[in-house]
């Protein structure tokens, strides 16, 4: 299990990726699981850089830890910005008609999309997305 906690800022990703990838290579993590959780770490470390502390004089940290073995990897993002539970975005007609496609939630649609398994929680002023993706 590996654990880091970064302040929300865009050069933190990189950082985190490496931590990530040296964990799943020495778990022996298939290749398409981490590549699956590297594009839903991204899209949920940048949901945190972008939205989380919005409102805030300075970025708040984005907690991530990592459980991994060689068929799957259990990932959890955690943010204190303002509470947003993505579970509760309707895209479920997002791709059914690209002419009326609205802007937004494309990553969350995209996590939706590649994860196995999805939840999410609201604990003690922090926001926590697991996901779970396995081959």
């Amino acid at each position: 299990m590996k654990t880091c906690e970064y302040p929300a800022i865009q050069e933190n990703l990189r950082p985190v990726l490496s931590l990530l990838s040296e964990e799943m290579i020495a778990c022996g993590t298939q290749t398409t699981v981490r590549q699956k959780i590297f594009i839903i770490l991204e899209e949920l470390f940048f949901n945190a850089v972008e939205h989380a502390y919005a409102n805030a004089p300075a970025p708040g940290p984005v907690r991530v830890t990592l459980v991994a073995d060689m068929d799957a990897a259990d990932l959890v993002v955690e943010d204190r910005g303002t509470p947003f539970n993505p579970l509760e975005v309707d895209d479920t007609d997002r791709l059914k008609n690209l002419a009326t496609l609205t802007e937004g939630h494309a990553g969350i649609f995209l996590v939706k999309t590649l994860a196995t398994s999805l939840d999410y929680s609201y604990e003690n002023g922090w926001n926590r997305i697991r996901v779970l993706v396995s081959d």
